[in-house]
């Protein structure tokens, strides 16, 4: 099973991160998203 979630340049996303990874998901793969005026990153997480 898989799931996935953005992190912000501002650290939005992070709290969603932590309690994903303390409920026993992995990440999979993170992938930098480069704007303008911002740096997002896509977080894929996975759950055997």
């Amino acid at each position: 099973m898989q799931t996935s979630l953005i992190i912000e340049s501002n650290g939005s996303g992070k709290e969603k991160l932590e309690t994903l990874l303390q409920e026993g998901w992995s990440v999979f793969s993170i992938t930098a998203n480069h704007g303008k005026s911002y740096n997002d990153f896509l977080v894929i997480l996975e759950k055997g």
